[in-house]
C-alpha cells in the first residue's frame, strides 16, 4: 500500500510539474506573439480596406482648430454610408517660414491609421524641400499606425524616411500629420481609447 501511495504522489508531482511547464511555455509564446504584433504594427503598413465615396464637411468653428492649425475637416463615407475616415486639412511651417505647408491627411475613423497624405500647397526650397509633394515620400505614410515618427528618431511609432537635405520640410509634414490625428482624437474620438 505504501508503495502505491508513493507512486500516486510521484505521479501527481510529475503531472503538476508538466502543467506548470506547459503554462509557462504558453505565457512565453503569447508574450512573444503580442510583442511581435506590436513591433509589426509599426513596421508593416495596414491594408486600407475601404473606398471613400462621399464626404461631408464638419463645422469646426467652435473647436480648438487653431491650436492644431486645422482649417477644414470632412467626414468620409463608404458605399454603405458608414463613416470610414476623417479628412483633415491643416498647415505646418517647414523650411520656408513665410509660407506654411498645407497638408491633407486621411485618417481612419478610429483614429489609429493614416490612410493617405497629400500636399495641397508648399513653397519649400527648389529641388530639395519641394520633394515632400512627391509620391516617393508621401506613399510611405499609407496604412501606417500613429504616431508617425522620423526614421532618425528613437521614439516608438511608424518610421518615415525623411528626404535627404530636407529634414525640416519632411519633419514638418510628419508633425502636421500627427497634429491632424491629435485634432481628430481630441474632438471626435474623446469617448474612445486611441493610441
Amino acid at each position: 500500500m505504501k508503495a502505491d501511495a508513493h507512486i500516486n504522489k510521484s505521479m501527481r508531482l510529475i503531472i503538476s510539474l508538466a502543467v506548470i511547464i506547459i503554462l509557462s511555455v504558453a505565457v512565453i509564446i503569447g508574450t512573444d506573439a503580442y510583442n511581435n504584433s506590436e513591433v509589426n504594427k509599426y513596421t508593416e503598413p495596414a491594408k486600407i480596406s475601404f473606398e471613400i465615396v462621399s464626404t461631408r464637411e464638419l463645422d469646426i468653428s467652435d473647436m480648438n482648430a487653431q491650436e492644431y492649425n486645422v482649417s477644414k475637416v470632412l467626414e468620409a463615407y463608404d458605399a454603405q454610408s458608414r463613416l470610414v475616415a476623417y479628412v483633415v486639412e491643416n498647415s505646418e511651417t517647414g523650411y520656408n517660414q513665410a509660407s506654411p505647408i498645407k497638408i491633407s491627411s486621411v485618417i481612419s475613423a478610429d483614429g489609429a491609421i493614416i490612410c493617405s497624405v497629400n500636399i495641397l500647397s508648399q513653397q519649400e526650397t527648389e529641388y530639395l524641400g519641394v520633394r515632400i509633394a512627391e509620391d516617393e515620400f508621401l506613399n510611405q505614410f499609407e496604412g501606417r499606425y500613429f504616431p508617425i515618427v522620423s526614421s532618425d528618431s528613437d521614439d516608438k511609432g511608424s518610421k518615415i524616411d525623411t528626404i535627404s537635405n530636407s529634414t525640416i520640410s519632411s519633419q514638418a509634414v510628419i508633425d502636421g500629420v500627427n497634429k491632424a490625428q491629435s485634432f481628430v482624437k481630441a474632438n471626435f474620438l474623446s469617448a474612445q481609447i486611441v493610441e
